[in-house]
């Protein structure tokens, strides 16, 4: 069988080839001793068309003919013979000896064809300068283009990777060349193209211990081009940059981004734009996780501006794909992009700083770009719940109980104000208020909660419920009592219910609950897993009960909350990437802040979902449709489902409220439960967090048959409906209403705010 060996030999890292001009004795004998020694080395010697081409290119206005051509080349050479003339180099890496025209006569013919696009005097001021290259993937292609362009006299080239087969898709060498340093390889194609360029390799990489070396060995550079992966060095080398009024270049392969910082023109520039300004780069060492290096990160991929494609691959990082992907093709044209603005600036053609894009994508594009037909949507709607339309629908119900207490005007404030500060799905807040004639009405403002997910107002009732049993506590807080009327028109729905309030004669309505209606809200932290007493899930169990119709069930076992995880993450990943869910979630209910710190009144704030700064850039990512349009093309998205599973597992309980049917009261009545519920949990200290969404999408699944949806999600939509139902038995005989997850964890870092009452209460 045949034996192969895997071995290194001396010249496996060797980037540096011999030269020999024989017409010197010396040299002569060292050639005859090196190809004794390796008879099988390879020869290549074209001098005689290369002395071909340099005799034309001094006779530019005729073509000298064969014999004429064959006499000027005898008469350049000389004394030497074609044997002699020029030089011998010899590879040892490839052990291949050529023959050359030597070096003065070598770089003329070798930038020949460059002129006038770089000058005889260009070319002799880019051979005095010194370029480093931090990072040989785009790295390589800007190396290899400037030193083809002769853009350089020497160059530093700066990694500690080696070449492995999945680099191959982006770094062109060939597979002989798995497993040598990067530097390695690139230094010997450049020595390959030009064996007269000067190249020093730094086989550990940019360090901070070697980054004075780098720059200033030798003399200072003159331009530095930073395509390295390591966040520290990234920040590192620009300080350096800057403090030695050096300029950076950067080429991001994504959309022709490209980088310029002119730090030599502009000593007190921010780095990176100053986008960064506002964190401690002292710190970047530190950094250990993509969490803590976000905030650095994003200014420099600039997130906002990369292309779809690269942004659905970072949602599948550390899913189906390894790390960022990179196309040789973009790495190609930033090569060329950084070749050409390293070349302007050593010339002072270009003295500019900025963030430059050469999107191809953009440039050559049908002129008439498709439509995403993967991507549509319904925009549900509702008009305008006006103080006419109001006033019509109380008109309308004829005679209403006499009411007993005559509110003033502060007691009715007071009522709604506490109203207002219950929950609502995606903080929607859908109820408007009325005072006529003495008496308050509730109405269901459609107009802020018309969407796919509210499935027949289900989500806005058990909000509106939960506003209900704010007002009955806050009632009973400041001696009324109160009674209301749900649904007292039938053909007009909007209209929730009509109150009237009494004395209350000493007695209040649930007064151990009055103090937390200030503290309730939701807290989406992680909890410690604590074990919930038993007395404190009984107490929560019985004040769900005060309406008997209505029951609590509690599950704190790990097995069932890890299926709990399961269901709840998977199905907010069918949101994110069901169009219709998508648009709604980044349309109408997640708000980001505005550079000015508006404040949100309205919807959810980014701040409330307590999530990982990587995770807040995955839903910054996420947001965009054609991201989510690829992800389904591609059948990803799994990443979506760690935003809520980690904190689900750390829960110490998961809830459920029922009730016995499906009806638009039993979820009225339902959400007082709930409201009880959240603020007795509250109270006793525990962080309450709703976990209902997927209970309203198996509502529209279950009574339209997923109408819209494609059906592999309808498919394993009913599936995790059907694991559910085996954690929580009692829903194979009760209306779910509610599930949430009670937990021990740290005090929410913010809470949502809600309109001023101006918008939600009106006069008659």
């Amino acid at each position: 069988m045949l034996q192969l060996e895997n071995y290194l030999t001396e010249n496996d890292f060797s980037i540096e080839p011999q030269f020999f001009r024989i017409h010197i004795k010396e040299d002569q004998d060292k050639l005859e001793r090196l190809l004794e020694a390796k008879p099988h080395i390879r020869i290549h010697d074209q001098i005689d068309s290369q002395l071909d081409e340099l005799i034309k290119s001094r006779y530019p206005k005729k073509k000298p003919e064969p014999d004429e051509l064959n006499a000027l080349k005898k008469q350049h050479i000389g004394n030497f013979s074609f044997l002699q003339y020029g030089v011998w180099v010899y590879y040892p890496w490839s052990e291949t000896l050529v023959h050359l025209l030597d070096e003065a006569e070598f770089i003329e013919m070798r930038t020949n064809r460059n002129m006038y696009k770089i000058t005889r005097e260009e070319r002799d001021i880019l051979a005095s300068k010194k370029i480093g290259v931090v990072g040989l993937s785009v790295g390589q292609s800007v190396s290899i283009t400037m030193a083809m362009e002769r853009g350089f006299g020497e160059i530093r080239l700066a990694d500690f990777d080696l070449l492995e087969l999945t680099n191959l898709n982006r770094i062109r060498t060939g597979v002989h060349n798995l497993g040598l340093p990067k530097v390695v390889i690139v230094a010997r194609e450049i020595k390959e193209i030009d064996p007269f360029l000067k190249v020093t390799s730094f086989g550990d990489g940019l360090t901070e211990e070697n980054m004075d070396s780098f720059f200033l060995d030798g003399g200072k550079l003159d331009v530095i081009i930073d395509e390295c992966d390591g966040l520290d060095i990234k920040i590192l080398l620009r300080h350096k940059a800057k403090a030695l009024q050096v300029p950076v270049v950067m080429d991001a392969s994504d959309k022709g981004t490209l980088d310029v910082e002119r730090f030599d023109l502009e000593p007190d520039r921010p780095i990176l734009h100053g986008l960064i300004d506002h964190l401690d780069h002292t710190k970047i060492k530190e950094l250990k996780t993509n969490e803590e290096k976000i905030p650095y990160l994003l200014p420099m991929v600039g997130l906002e501006t990369a292309s779809a494609r690269l942004k659905a691959s970072m949602v599948e990082v550390g899913q189906s794909i390894t790390t960022w992907p990179q196309l040789a093709s973009a790495v190609t044209l930033g090569g060329a992009l950084g070749a050409d603005v390293s070349r302007r600036i050593i010339l002072g053609q270009y003295t500019d700083s900025g963030r430059y894009w050469v999107d191809l994508e953009a440039l050559i594009a049908d002129k008439k770009q498709p439509e995403n037909n993967d991507y549509t949507y319904i925009r549900y709607s509702a008009p305008e719940l006006t103080l006419e339309v109001m006033k019509e629908a109380v008109r309308n119900l004829g005679e209403l109980p006499e009411h007993l207490t005559v509110l003033s005007e502060t007691q009715v404030n007071q009522l709604v104000t506490a109203a207002a500060t219950a929950p609502s799905g995606g903080n929607n807040q859908p109820w408007k208020w009325l005072f006529d004639q003495g008496h308050l009405f509730l109405f269901h403002d459609e107009k802020q909660s018309a969407s796919w997910i509210d499935f027949k107002n289900t989500a806005s009732y058990i909000s509106l419920g939960a506003s209900i049993e704010n007002l009955k506590i806050k009632a009973g807080s400041i001696g009324l009592s109160v009674k209301y009327y749900p649904f007292p028109n039938p053909e007009d729905t909007k209209l929730i219910a009509a109150f009237t309030f009494s004395e209350s004669n000493g007695s209040s309505y649930c007064p151990e609950l009055s103090s937390g209606l200030g503290l309730r809200l939701t807290n989406r932290k992680k909890g410690s897993q604590k074990v919930l007493p038993t007395e404190l899930k009984q107490e929560l169990k019985e004040i769900v009960n005060l309406n008997p119709e209505a029951t609590l069930e509690i599950i704190d076992d790990n097995v069932s909350i890890a299926k709990i995880a399961h269901i709840v993450s998977a199905v907010e990943r069918i949101r994110f990437l069901y169009p219709q869910g998508h648009y709604e979630l980044f349309a109408q209910e997640l708000k980001f802040p505005d550079a000015a710190g508006t404040p949100i009144l309205e919807g959810l704030d980014i701040a409330t979902l307590e999530i990982s700064e990587s995770d807040r850039t995955g839903l910054m990512v996420a947001s965009n449709p054609e991201v989510i349009t690829l992800l389904n093309k591609w059948g990803g998205g799994a990443a979506f489902e760690k935003i809520s599973r980690g904190s689900v597992l750390s829960s110490s309980a998961i809830g459920m409220v029922t009730m016995p049917t499906y009806s638009n009261e039993n979820f009225i009545k339902g959400g007082e439960a709930l409201q009880r519920a959240w603020i007795k949990a509250n109270l006793n200290g525990l962080a309450f967090q709703p976990l209902s969404g997927g209970l309203f999408i198996f509502d529209r699944l279950n009574q339209t048959g997923g109408e819209g949806m494609p059906q592999n999600m309808i498919d394993e939509l009913h599936q995790l409906q059907d694991e559910l139902r085996e954690v929580f038995t009692v829903l194979n005989t009760r209306t779910p209403l509610f599930m949430f997850r009670l937990s021990y964890a740290d005090a929410a870092s913010t809470r949502s705010l809600k309109r001023p009452l101006e918008d939600i209460l009106q006069f008659s």
